[in-house]
């Protein structure tokens, strides 16, 4: 036969210590963190969490903008680097500089005045490089961002 002692179990504590957990978890996400609760460790581990973000007209027109002035540059820059190494250049990231090391000084230079004249655009653009990101970002999963951002360039575009 099996007995179960349950005045030894503390509801008390058991309370005290989920509604802990509760006002803890509720603070992390308002926070912009999500508590992760991991089986395996019997640790607790904040990660970050990405808001939704709803971009206003004005947000989309700077972005249009400042994307079309980066378009430019980057065509140009292009064309100088293809002319020096003699062939297509390789994909450069400007937040990855191996990705443009193997270029002769020349053209490194070349890729190194793209990439700081692009973040400057985007800085007298009134959006923060963080927005600008986010945007690019978003635009690879929403096809209403990317059509709206489309349709104001070719706006842009049009205007005398």
């Amino acid at each position: 036969m099996i007995v179960s002692d349950y005045s030894s179990f503390d509801w008390y504590r058991v309370l005290v210590r989920s509604l802990i957990t509760c006002v803890l978890a509720a603070m992390s996400i308002l926070g912009g963190a999500i508590p992760e609760f991991s089986w395996q460790s019997p640790k607790l581990i904040f990660g970050s969490f990405a808001w939704t973000q709803e971009f206003n007209d004005e947000q989309i027109n700077k972005y249009a903008r400042v994307v079309l002035d980066i378009e430019t540059r980057r065509q140009q820059a292009y064309q100088q680097i293809q002319q020096i190494i003699g062939q297509s250049p390789p994909n450069i990231v400007c937040n990855q500089p191996d990705t443009f090391r193997a270029l002769p000084r020349e053209a490194q230079k070349i890729a190194v005045d793209y990439c700081i004249s692009s973040k400057s655009l985007v800085e007298k653009s009134g959006l923060s490089v963080s927005d600008f990101n986010s945007i690019t970002m978003r635009i690879r999963s929403d096809t209403e961002l990317e059509r709206r951002i489309q349709n104001e360039m070719i706006r842009i575009r049009q205007k005398p």
